[in-house]
């Protein structure tokens, strides 16, 4: 995605073009909810985080700057949208986890390979989750979304270094909570 061609749809909006808006929701949509899904791990939560994250930059739209991209702050209301969430999830005293299988289909082999496979994925699904928010955050966007630690840092508002260090202590305690899958 062009950042210029972001900032044309900001200021056309920011005149009272909602198609514009229009424009940014379907360049966004998809990333966002796969953002949002990789940090609350479910589907309903994550297509409701991400129609707020769209409702809030509607509504702060004057609170963004031209001189940050567009995707960057729209990854930073998700991920603090993300973030409140599960705060609220654990102050109703119940985490609801659903089983994330592959989204590419069957899965394909014998039953215990299967079984294996799926119980690697609710482990891995699961470890992630307990991460503390800001950790999870920052892997999420570092491993899944591929992110670079100055992207990661500009979205979190956290300097480069601790970000690493963030990333860092999340893959060690992932390696610990794993610990029992490599051989």
């Amino acid at each position: 995605m062009d950042n210029d061609s972001d900032i044309l749809l900001v200021r056309r909006l920011k005149q009272g073009d909602e198609r514009a808006f229009n424009q940014i929701v379907n360049r966004y949509q998809q990333r966002l909810y796969y953002l949002a899904l990789r940090m609350v791990n479910d589907h309903e939560d994550a297509a409701d985080i991400s129609q707020e994250a769209f409702v809030k930059a509607y509504e702060g739209l004057s609170k963004f700057h031209e001189n940050s991209s567009l995707y960057t702050w729209l990854y930073r209301i998700v991920i603090n949208s993300a973030i409140n969430h599960q705060r609220k999830k654990r102050l109703w005293a119940f985490l609801h986890l659903e089983d994330m299988k592959s989204l590419s289909g069957s899965p394909s082999g014998s039953p215990d390979k299967v079984l294996e496979r799926n119980e690697l994925a609710d482990a891995v699904d699961k470890a992630i989750q307990e991460l503390p928010e800001k950790q999870k955050a920052i892997f999420v966007l570092r491993y899944y979304e591929n992110l670079s630690h100055r992207e990661i840092a500009e979205i979190v508002g956290r300097s480069v270094g601790a970000v690493k260090a963030s990333y860092f202590h999340a893959v060690n305690k992932l390696r610990k909570a794993l610990a029992r899958f490599v051989e």
